[in-house]
């Protein structure tokens, strides 16, 4: 099975975000992603992991406040 892999560009435009927002977030270690060759690659599997997991902590946050019975 082959990986796809994702340069900044490619995520910016996948999340709608500035190629910025996204090189910051990566060097920040926030967004997952590795360097090859100084340039930054993301797997699609980890970022689809990062959205759930950022889904879940939104969902519990929700929970605790008392938001996601409101139907929010």
């Amino acid at each position: 099975m082959q990986k796809s892999y994702f340069s900044i560009e490619e995520v910016a435009q996948r999340f709608s975000l500035t190629a910025s927002t996204v090189y910051r977030l990566a060097q920040r270690g926030v967004l997952p992603g590795f360097k090859i060759g100084g340039q930054w690659r993301f797997s699609e599997e980890m970022l689809e992991d990062w959205v759930a997991d950022r889904m879940t902590v939104e969902r519990l946050k929700e929970r605790r406040n008392g938001t996601a019975s409101r139907g929010k």
